[in-house]
């Protein structure tokens, strides 16, 4: 007896359902030309991992290596700029002391505060979708920054700065990580990561090009003189735009739809990368369909379960990453980054300062040009405050300072560039312990030298431990699993931005109390995250 049109109609339908359902990724052998897979037999399960290397490496990968870069170099940017532009702008915003110190760390400020949520967005709404939202709103109120009548908008407009480009911090590294497999995944982030050392090149090779041409130029907007650090602040947002366009090119991250389900429009996003990488028209693609691996499989359930806790799932993406087995991992990982950043970050912003007075003194240690340079400073304040108001106000940044950063901005580059190439070889754990032992050597060895080339030497190689940021980096997406690596990742930079304010103003206070103490405490500091990086283990 045959059945009617459309009961054969309905038993079609719920049978492509079916086997849309089981999600199985379906590859003809004879397409992979020797790539993973091949040996499978057809109808066989295959995870999103395994679709990846049947896509490939290739122009895609470049492409976002380069925006996700950019990413990265935005946070430099966005908040180290400032430190270019405090004398220049001295005179048009009549900046005092308090207000530098305030309108230097506003960008800082804003990073922190708002790392923590940008980690909860992430994770559940997406992470191109975070990355446009978060480098738009960087983009617009740099822009408006530039404007800045008066000191406190322009601290207000940097401290918005910072808020938004923060998203690019955290979620740049889980987006690239995502889009490759364990065999390259540590090596690309550790290439993405020496953005951040291009953008050290970048600033003040910038600064050194625009902000001394004051002088030269007088440009005039809405009624107020547009000046040079201004054009500045607007020349190094350039970035922000390079980085909108690259992410309206690329895709969102083809595991984060995994885990909400969006299964078909993975497959198509994995088959727009075969055919980027490998040459060939995407519709011969031979993965049909994805599966998820365990772990993925567990939080597409949770996920689900989650969806209608609004702000509530925030404090549940955190509480798990302090408690076991997460807690330890969290816990040292944001122990080291805040170590990495209070070191480097902390007195590299003291070092133009540091070296400007170290040229005129060669022969000299550097703990008592550090007292020269303190007593400098103090007498500069001191006259400053007997000069009249109208007296014009010269551009004080010397150039010395451009040429010194841009120098340690090329060795942070090459440590970057070095670190991609060997830290497969040598192992991410080995790489991070190894340096921090030679960089915290190398901070105490300060203390002992008095010949300047060398002095130069140990301060580069010890504020060079910046570039484990990096190495940790590419550790810690290991230690979490994809349902809390985001807000992990937030959390564990934020701890490190704390450290570089906290590094900053301790040493303003040990500059005037005991310079000795700056090369113990941090080098000895390096030497202690060495044995805690030994106890890192992947989960």
């Amino acid at each position: 007896m045959h059945q009617p049109a459309d009961q054969r109609s309905a038993d079609s339908g719920d049978s492509t359902a079916r086997k849309q359902k089981e999600a199985e990724v379906v590859i003809d052998a004879a397409q992979l030309n020797g790539s993973n897979g091949a040996g499978r037999p057809n109808g066989s399960v295959h995870t999103y991992a395994e679709a990846l290397e049947v896509a490939g490496q290739g122009r895609f990968h470049t492409v976002l290596l380069f925006v996700t870069g950019l990413c990265l170099m935005s946070v430099v940017n966005e908040t180290v700029n400032i430190g270019f532009i405090i004398s220049a702008a001295e005179c048009d915003l009549q900046l005092t002391f308090s207000d530098k110190g305030v309108l230097n760390g506003a960008g800082f400020l804003g990073v922190v505060c708002s790392s923590y949520v940008w980690g909860f967005l992430s994770d559940t709404w997406g992470r191109r979708s975070v990355l446009l939202l978060a480098t738009s709103g960087a983009l617009v109120t740099s822009i408006l920054s530039t404007f800045s009548p008066h000191v406190w908008v322009l601290i207000g407009a940097r401290f918005l700065v910072g808020m938004f480009v923060s998203g690019n911090a955290a979620t740049s590294y889980a987006y690239l990580a995502e889009f490759h497999g364990e065999a390259s995944r540590a090596r690309v982030i550790s290439w993405a990561a020496m953005f951040m050392a291009i953008g050290l090149i970048f600033l003040p090779s910038l600064a050194w090009l625009v902000i001394p041409l004051d002088g030269q130029v007088e440009l005039h907007l809405f009624g107020m003189r547009y000046a040079m650090w201004r054009i500045y602040l607007l020349l190094c947002s350039l970035d922000l735009v390079l980085i909108i366009a690259g992410l309206l090119y690329l895709p969102e991250s083809g595991k984060f739809l995994l885990t909400r389900g969006d299964r078909e429009k993975v497959v198509q996003i994995l088959a727009k990368i075969y055919h980027l990488n490998r040459g060939k028209p995407a519709h011969t693609f031979p993965v049909k369909s994805i599966t998820l691996d365990a772990i993925d499989s567990a939080y597409a359930d949770e996920l689900e379960r989650r969806t209608n806790l609004g702000l509530r799932y925030l404090w549940q993406q955190t509480v798990p990453l302090f408690r076991l087995p997460l807690l330890w991992h969290t816990v040292k990982a944001a122990v080291l980054m805040f170590g990495i950043f209070a070191t480097s970050s902390g007195l590299f912003l003291w070092v133009p300062d540091i070296l400007n007075t170290y040229v005129q003194h060669p022969d000299m240690q550097l703990c008592d040009v550090i007292a020269v340079m303190r007593a400098n400073k103090t007498a500069a304040r001191t006259t400053g405050q007997e000069q009249p108001s109208d007296v014009e106000c010269p551009i004080t940044i010397n150039a010395n300072i451009f040429l010194i950063t841009s120098a340690m901005g090329v060795v942070f580059l090459a440590c970057y560039i070095l670190n991609g190439f060997i830290i497969n070889r040598v192992g991410k754990k080995a790489l991070l312990n190894g340096w921090f032992v030679v960089c915290g050597i190398c901070g105490l060895a300060v203390l002992w030298t008095s010949d300047f080339y060398l002095t130069l030497i140990l301060i580069a190689a010890f504020v060079s431990s910046g570039c484990l940021g990096g190495v940790l980096s590419a550790i810690s997406v290991d230690l979490f699993p994809t349902n809390y690596r985001a807000m992990a990742m937030c959390l564990i930079l934020m701890t490190g931005r704390f450290g570089a304010m906290a590094g900053s103003n301790i040493i303003a206070y040990l500059l005037t109390y005991n310079c000795d103490l700056i090369f113990i405490l941090f080098g000895g500091s390096l030497l202690v995250c060495a044995l805690i990086g030994a106890t890192l283990t992947a989960t």
